[in-house]
């Protein structure tokens, strides 16, 4: 053994493994591009001129650009749109209509966009003044407007206009979003779920804790549970608690919103602090959150921002908002760091935004040839505009928005086309399509020749100052202009944000000429043929994605 252990001791030490750096799978965008993403993502509209070509000069100034669009007043309203892809409270009916409230159904739309907008306006607040994102689970306001504080019981800030922070009047708990109309309204119940549903949306939303996808198996002997019933089932057999340990003790605490008519417009409107009792007897089981008691809603909200997984569904359900995905386990190490700053830094949401849009998967615009298979099928590196932004681009651009009988055409989709847009209406489609489809293209190029219409419209046959997109040219400019080039240059710097090469000016030429050969009318032939030119760049792919 001695000498054995001699000869190992004089053998030579093995050579150190050499691990060769792995290269990095994605190829970040050019900072043209990228200022053009972070424009649209935290504004809701295209970069101006004078920011492009900043930016094409030095492009350190894209940084500098970010954290000025992290204070724009703009980002609450695109905060909203983002949180409303996975809060999923932007429906199209309630279980109480206009009617109910002696409104009009020109009021529609407004009624139903304000109800579910409340408690993401609460969201987007905290997250744009300064507030800790614990707040929104214990703030003793909400934030409404004039519609809202005209059929709920708010006081609203007298002359105010559009949302502002206001307050409840029944005495509800003070909880933030678990205590908003706007979220009990989406997330409603009935005599047999009894807040089950409610108490699922909850974990989902705060703490990424998704029950309903939780694998359930049934393969179990159902010996002994004949004649059982549900209720008693699901508090004895193991699958079951599994997941209603946590559902029914969260769903008791949420009895004060319990409606014992349905549809009553009365009883939907007020919070019924009488009704908090019930739950222990109707759940047989007392109000806890992961079983820990609570008393009352105002202690629920206390609970779930003291709970660890609060701070890093936060964390993940931005990198979904910014990311364009779903985020997977490769991305834990990623998601920690990001919560952990954000906790460093009180919890404050720009602070969080900054950092996601520092990221190598937010800042991506391809990924390498030999990019590992799950990496590239993951990463959505070139992002489509949805109905949100689309809406607001092109309202910012003509000042035009898809309305008809008082509803917005991207915004809804009773009367309108956002689900066939790639959109969510938080109850059948609840998470935005990444690929182009047939009715995408489709509602796109309707959007892109209406919005054509009006600008040229508006630039040429009206000479309204100021000029929307035509800045240059009037209704007399020949192709041969060198004044025409320019204008054809400069669009194409402004909508695609990228130069245009000799080709791409040609091909825009050869457009206009040919509509303009075509029409009949000497006296519209120009306009037919900017709407064309215009019509063509609003739906050109590179227009259309980012």
């Amino acid at each position: 053994m001695i000498v054995l252990l001699a000869l190992f001791a004089c053998a030579p030490a093995p050579s150190p493994v050499v691990v060769a750096p792995v290269a990095d799978p994605l190829v970040p965008m050019d900072d043209v591009r990228l200022l053009r993403r972070l424009s649209l993502d935290l504004r809701g509209v295209l970069p101006s001129v004078e920011e492009l070509d900043a930016v094409e000069a030095d492009g350190a100034q894209v940084d500098i650009y970010r954290d000025q669009f992290l204070a724009d007043p703009r980002l609450e309203g695109r905060l909203v749109a983002l949180f409303a892809e996975q809060w999923h409270t932007l429906v199209d009916a309630f279980d109480v209509d206009v009617y109910d409230f002696d409104l009009t159904g020109e009021d529609a739309y407004r009624f139903q966009r304000s109800v579910g907008e409340e408690p993401l306006r609460l969201l987007a607040y905290v997250a744009t003044h300064d507030r800790p994102w614990s707040e929104i689970v214990t703030a003793d306001y909400t934030v409404a407007n004039e519609l809202l504080a005209g059929v709920w019981p708010l006081a609203y800030p007298e002359g105010g206009e559009g949302w502002e922070v206001s307050t409840y009047t029944d005495d509800r708990p003070a909880a933030g979003v678990l205590a908003s109309n706007g979220l009990w309204w989406r997330y409603s119940t009935n005599p047999f779920n009894q807040n089950r549903t409610r108490a699922a949306a909850v974990f989902r939303l705060l703490v990424c804790e998704d029950f309903p996808a939780r694998p359930v198996s049934f393969a179990t002997a159902t010996e002994g549970f004949e004649g059982v019933s549900s209720a008693d089932r699901i508090q004895s057999d193991p699958y079951c608690l599994a997941c209603h340990a946590s559902i029914e003790p969260l769903a008791s605490a949420l009895f004060g919103f319990w409606w014992f008519r349905q549809n009553s417009p009365t009883e939907m409107v007020t919070y019924h602090a009488e009704r908090e009792m019930l739950g222990a007897d109707a759940l047989n089981a007392e109000p806890a959150w992961f079983g820990e008691p609570v008393a009352g809603l105002e202690d629920l909200g206390r609970h779930v921002a003291a709970d660890g997984r609060f701070s890093e569904c936060a964390a993940r359900t931005m990198a979904t908002a910014l990311w364009r995905r779903d985020t997977v386990l490769e991305d834990q190490p990623r998601i920690e760091a990001l919560e952990s700053a954000f906790v460093d830094g009180g919890m404050r949401m720009p602070v969080l935004l900054r950092d996601l849009t520092d990221t190598p998967e937010y800042r991506a615009g391809a990924v390498t040839d030999d990019a590992p298979e799950a990496v590239s099928a993951r990463e959505v590196t070139v992002r489509l505009l949805g109905p949100e932004v689309l809406a607001t681009v092109v309202e910012d651009l003509t000042g035009w928005r898809w309305e008809h009988g008082g509803y917005d055409q991207l915004g809804n989709d009773l009367f309108g086309y956002r689900m066939l847009m790639n959109g969510v209406d938080g109850v059948y489609i609840t998470r935005p399509a990444q690929d182009p489809t047939l009715t995408w293209a489709l509602v796109t190029a309707r959007t892109a020749e209406a919005s054509a219409y009006i600008a040229v419209q508006h630039d040429l046959v009206q000479g309204t100052s100021p000029r929307l997109l035509l800045q240059t040219v009037t209704a007399t400019t020949p192709a041969s202009d060198p004044v025409f080039q320019d204008e054809l240059a400069a669009l194409h710097w402004r909508l695609l944000a990228r130069r245009a090469t000799a080709d791409d000016l040609a091909a825009l030429t050869e457009l206009w000429s040919t509509l303009y050969e075509a029409d009949g009318s000497r006296e519209t032939s120009v306009i037919v043929a900017w709407t064309g030119v215009l019509a063509a760049l609003l739906q050109h792919p590179e227009f259309l994605s980012y």
